[in-house]
């Protein structure tokens, strides 16, 4: 356990030592100022989006998770894996005393607190922006159905981690792996929106999973069902991503 901890901290300051963590950052806050401005101009002109001050933390997580939060994940995982190979510093972390089951756990572990902290900072400058804006309509339960919906998200973020840290352990070239993942995505998102009754079984439609979680009649039929294919993805790509990692040579 102390072994697979070292990792573990070791790959998430490896993480956010980097660049890439402030322009994130960066582009995260520029994303909610665009929404709150849009947002602004739709309301005051056509009253097409909610003016409550819960709904536009809620549409700021319907832009941010279905365009730049999967756009991070992928860079940051990506980098975890075929970037470090390229770098040749992978040899580090696998030559430390820990297995390479736990070094690939670690990778995905740090991910899953860079997608963690994404979204809680994402949540917590909208949330700063809808009580700025529109204090009077906050009440308990939006507070919770916000906090809720971004929770919810992070699951599925990481199930399409995962699928992405299988892709970054069968090719060698960084640029390779970003491009097929967005082509991917785009497909895998068309064919939902093509093939609307069987729309969960692609992995990117899941990534609405919070929607299903703030409903007003809670649908945990559909809730359940999406849950057991998130599953299935991630013991399949996991299973197999790790399979190629073990026996990538350095």
């Amino acid at each position: 356990m102390g072994s697979f901890r070292a990792a573990f901290y070791a790959e998430t300051e490896k993480m956010y030592r980097k660049k890439k963590a402030r322009v994130i950052i960066i582009l995260s806050v520029i994303t909610i100022a665009f929404v709150q401005l849009f947002s602004s101009v739709i309301r005051s002109g056509l009253g097409i989006i909610s003016s409550t001050a819960s709904g536009f933390p809620l549409t700021v997580l319907s832009i941010f998770s279905n365009t730049l939060l999967p756009l991070f994940t992928t860079l940051v995982v990506i980098d975890a894996f075929t970037g470090e190979f390229s770098r040749n510093t992978m040899k580090i972390a696998l030559t430390r005393p820990v297995t390479r089951f736990k070094v690939y756990i670690a990778k995905l572990a740090a991910a899953s607190v860079f997608v963690s902290a994404n979204l809680l900072i994402v949540m917590l400058l909208a949330f700063v922006a809808a009580v700025l804006f529109n204090a009077e309509t906050l009440t308990v339960a939006g507070i919770l159905k916000i906090i809720l919906a971004y929770t919810m998200t992070i699951f599925p973020i990481m199930t399409l981690a995962v699928v992405i840290a299988f892709l970054a352990n069968i090719f060698k070239s960084s640029a390779i792996v970003f491009f097929l993942t967005i082509i991917i995505y785009l497909v895998t998102r068309v064919l939902g929106f093509v093939f609307t009754t069987h729309s969960s079984l692609f992995v990117t439609t899941s990534i609405d999973w919070y929607k299903l979680w703030i409903a007003d009649s809670l649908p945990v039929g559909n809730i359940f069902k999406q849950l057991v294919y998130m599953m299935g993805y991630i013991l399949v790509f996991f299973s197999a991503g790790y399979y190629i990692f073990d026996k990538r040579d350095l």
